[in-house]
């Protein structure tokens, strides 16, 4: 076993799908995990190695999570937003049977865990991929008035964690937040904070930034922080902006009475 192994690494072959059930002479590869960025194409390979070279016969090779996708022996191998292939050719390793499953736009409610089944005349084998989904960002926006400001952050995964600061002062405890949820599995977050204290002077730029808590690929258990997006507005300009409308129409109002 150690030998074929090695003999799998030194052909590059199989090396990337960890064994993760045997059966006689039947073993199958699969990823064990995936971190797709919101909207892409994730593809789940599973594939299956006969070592004496021999046809497999297949009774059902299934890729499933809360449903069945698609089976190697089906002739319709596609479905809203997924397809499935399968193919079949051998290496000095033995025969191989790859079962790909393809996910298109990918989104939060499409993560879980998924399982590739094989049941055969030869034994029956399993394998899994945990598939997990982040970095999904949509439009921003922000809305100012005389009193307060308020960011909009759409279509965001995961959760959003939202940072006011004006300079060096930090009004992120200052903030209402609002977040909701979407039918994708998706959140909007509304974020407003109150203007022209003395503690924030309108000459200086304010900044609500966008951050999420985002997975690592090879670590089920770390997670990283990171910044993804901001607005910025100067509080005293949009302001400055917003009274000498006001006096205009004053003046005008007065000059044609």
């Amino acid at each position: 076993m150690a030998s074929l192994r090695i003999q799998h690494c030194l052909l590059g072959i199989l090396c990337l799908f960890p064994t993760l059930s045997i059966a006689g002479e039947i073993e199958l590869y699969t990823d064990h995990k995936v971190v797709a960025v919101c909207g892409q194409t994730v593809e789940l390979p599973c594939n299956v190695l006969a070592k004496d070279h021999a046809d497999i016969d297949i009774k059902s090779l299934t890729w499933m999570m809360s449903k069945d996708y698609c089976d190697y022996t089906m002739t319709n191998q596609s479905g809203p937003g997924f397809k499935c292939q399968k193919l079949s050719y051998s290496k000095p390793v033995g025969r191989i049977y790859n079962y790909t499953l393809s996910i298109f736009n990918i989104q939060p409610k499409d993560q879980g865990t998924y399982h590739c089944k094989l049941r055969s005349k030869e034994g029956v084998a399993n394998g899994k991929t945990i598939v997990r989904v982040q970095q999904c960002l949509g439009n921003s926006s922000y809305h100012v008035t005389s009193t307060e400001a308020t960011c909009t952050f759409e279509d965001v995964y995961p959760a959003p964690i939202i940072h006011w600061t004006q300079g060096y002062n930090n009004y992120t405890n200052q903030q209402k937040l609002n977040v909701t949820v979407t039918p994708e599995g998706r959140f909007t977050a509304v974020s407003t904070i109150k203007l022209g204290t003395k503690k924030n002077p309108e000459s200086i730029c304010y900044h609500c930034s966008l951050f999420l808590v985002l997975e690592n690929a090879e670590n089920d258990n770390e997670t990283e922080f990171y910044y993804m997006r901001s607005e910025s507005f100067a509080g005293g300009h949009k302001l400055m902006g917003h009274w000498f409308g006001v006096m205009l129409a004053m003046v005008l109002g007065v000059l044609l009475a």
